[in-house]
């Protein structure tokens, strides 16, 4: 399989605030776990980020997944990969800086 880029992947406040709120403990370490075994570039925060995410929030993209697009953005991110449908289509609306993809759009273009 060839690659075309060298793909970085990025973490930021927002996912780990997202995994903190796993209710079911095991679920939560296992999702921790699998973070900690990747190698992730960190997405500083940035009082910036909370203007960008009131104008996201007008494209009815909600508030975490907003923050998520804001901290990508910042970093100049080109993708966006998620599996949330109502996401993908919100952010059609949206001025992004980056594409809002599924998994296997993804893969269909980076490879």
């Amino acid at each position: 399989m060839y690659v075309k880029e060298k793909i970085i992947i990025y973490k930021s406040r927002a996912i780990d605030y997202e995994i903190s709120r796993i209710s079911n403990g095991d679920k939560r370490r296992q999702v921790e776990d699998l973070y900690d075994g990747l190698e992730l570039e960190n997405i500083p925060y940035t009082y910036e980020l909370d203007e960008r995410v009131e104008e996201l929030e007008k494209y009815n993209i909600h508030y975490m997944d907003a923050y998520h697009i804001a901290y990508a953005e910042s970093k100049n991110i080109d993708y966006f990969v998620t599996v949330d449908r109502q996401l993908i289509n919100a952010s059609k609306k949206a001025n992004l800086n980056l594409k809002v993809v599924n998994p296997v759009e993804f893969v269909m273009e980076v490879m």
